[in-house]
């Protein structure tokens, strides 16, 4: 789909172009938005339409009410006289225009695509100051994000006849415009690979999208891989505890996107960074990544150094990669079981945001960490009761080996943490129990720093990416005692979202702000329908861009 900024309304219909044997479907389409008052947006701009627009008003009894539609088609139209063949008209309400929020944004850019899509070739929709910057950045978004299909293993595949949309707006909000295309990018990626079933993407399929890009964008973007093999010496037996009932090997990829500088260097290798890795592996220090010196704050005493993060360090953002979750041993029910080729969508959306990043060639550093593994019962599958090591060095018991997301994540949390990141953020489809909370509006946050949670809401707010803080209290974390390991993957049946988070936590060092994102039920579409949504790729972005501008 193209879309672009116009000052400029379609150009009527010439008596040459009706010789083409041009139907109505292939005509331009003038899109006119009307609040529930009947005020016409971009009014001043549509002054030679007022007349029709009125009418077709009158006599459709129009009221703007939110996504309400009606067309004229220019059926009056004459064909002997240009003149008397204007472009198609199509009214669209907004509803009160106090509340035009992104919900709302949404369900008319959604019903604007729906409403033209299989009968013309370009709309224009006009808009003049009506939308603010982030409004008008989300309206494009869902606009382009309407346009979205997967429709590959189709024999039957329908093409729509619109190709093209123009804006009717002020050239100001063209960096608006190219933000929502590069964040439209990197959203259909993770799409894409959301969407694949399990028997096409499986872990070495994560790692060959992430190598990929890396190919497309090799002046910004490294990628390293990492298998069982390796993971296996550097003491990820959380990691591998769900890997290892699968044909499939286990992958961690890691994706370095060098906006702002290269921070890894590699000068260090020799001194190795290993000296947290069980067993401290020196012929691994090379697959570890250099951990950045902290600056001293210029108004330190000289006698008590109060350490800051570098200007360098990148932001990691860590997505849970279980290319399909069956349980493990302890298998899930059979109803719905289809959709858990969606349990990967926290790494499909570090994915898309890496992709998008590229894109937008943002100026910061950004790690993306998939934790790619496939949970499968078998007869080398981890049993319920089985004790495992994690990365860290702290003993997991694993009474369920259906929450597997938060071992993959464990390790990996531990690994990027050499990064000495100014924030980690992960992402993972983690726990039902959050569907039940927070249901499929917003994804729930936690975290232990107010600066991250800060930030996140308020790119939430701007992206219209909605997320909840939850809560994560220390008292939360006596449900993971575990009378013979450091502590259980599992905390009971009360607050499983929150007990959830609180596991992820015991992996992250004093000091190193972090937050995770829950987006069970935010990820996918379920049903008859079902189908990734690409959050929170906008959400990430958002934040991102803003760290960018406060850096």
């Amino acid at each position: 789909m193209n879309i672009k900024l116009t000052q400029t309304l379609p150009k009527t219909h010439t008596q040459k172009i009706l010789k083409k044997e041009a139907k109505s479907k292939d005509a331009a389409c003038l899109v006119v938005l009307i609040d529930d008052k009947k005020n016409i947006l971009a009014e001043a701009a549509l002054s030679d339409y007022q007349t029709r627009i009125k009418q077709l008003m009158e006599v459709s009894h129009f009221n703007g009410k939110a996504c309400e539609t009606v067309a004229d088609y220019a059926l009056a139209g004459d064909k002997k006289t240009a003149k008397e063949n204007p472009v198609q008209l199509l009214l669209v309400g907004v509803g009160n225009i106090d509340k035009l929020g992104h919900s709302v944004l949404q369900k008319i850019a959604n019903t604007i695509y729906q409403s033209t899509q299989k009968r013309v070739d370009s709309i224009t929709v006009a808009l003049g100051d009506a939308l603010e910057e982030n409004h008008f950045g989300q309206f494009a978004l869902n606009l382009l994000a309407a346009s979205y299909r997967f429709d590959k293993y189709k024999s039957e595949q329908t093409t729509p006849v619109l190709t093209d949309i123009y804006l009717l707006a002020d050239e100001s909000l063209k960096a608006a415009l190219t933000f929502a295309e590069a964040v439209f990018a990197g959203q259909s990626l993770t799409c894409d690979v959301a969407n694949e079933p399990g028997n096409i993407c499986f872990p070495a399929y994560m790692a060959e999208q992430a190598q990929e890009l890396a190919k497309t964008y090799p002046d910004l973007l490294k990628v390293t891989v990492l298998g069982e093999d390796e993971m296996s010496a550097l003491g990820m037996g959380c990691f591998l505890a769900v890997a290892q009932g699968s044909a499939k090997e286990g992958k961690l990829v890691l994706m370095e996107y060098r906006g702002k500088s290269n921070f890894s260097a590699n000068a260090n290798k020799g001194s190795t960074n290993s000296a947290k890795v069980a067993g401290g592996l020196k012929a691994l220090a090379d697959k570890l990544p250099t951990k950045l010196p902290k600056k001293s704050s210029k108004n330190a005493d000289t006698n008590n150094d109060v350490q800051v993060i570098n200007d360098d360090a990148p932001i990691v953002l860590v997505g849970k990669g279980v290319t399909f979750d069956s349980g493990g041993i302890s298998i899930k029910p059979g109803a719905a079981m289809d959709e858990m080729k969606f349990d990967m969508g926290g790494s499909a959306s570090v994915l898309g945001t890496i992709k998008a990043l590229c894109e937008a060639r943002l100026p910061i550093n950004v790690v993306g960490a998939l934790a790619c593994a496939e949970n499968m019962p078998s007869g080398e599958a981890t049993r319920p009761g089985d004790i495992v090591k994690a990365m860290n060095g702290k003993s997991v018991e694993i009474l369920n080996t259906d929450a597997e997301g938060r071992l993959v994540l464990a390790d990996t949390l531990c690994y990027v943490q050499r990064y000495n990141p100014k924030a980690i953020i992960d992402v993972a489809t983690l726990t039902g129990a959050c569907v039940v909370a927070l249901g499929h509006v917003r994804s729930a946050v936690f975290s232990n720093d107010e600066d991250v949670l800060f930030e996140l809401e308020n790119a939430s707010h701007l992206s219209g990416d909605l997320i909840w803080h939850m809560p994560m209290d220390d008292d939360y974390q006596a449900q993971l005692d575990s009378p013979i390991a450091d502590m259980q993957n599992i905390g009971g049946k009360g607050a499983g979202a929150v007990t959830a988070a609180c596991f992820l936590s015991r992996f992250v060092e004093e000091g190193q702000a972090w937050a995770h994102l829950d987006i069970a039920g935010t990820a996918w579409n379920s049903g008859k329908d079902k189908a990734a949504t690409g959050r929170p790729v906008p959400l990430f972005m958002q934040y991102l861009k803003n760290s960018a501008n406060m850096a």
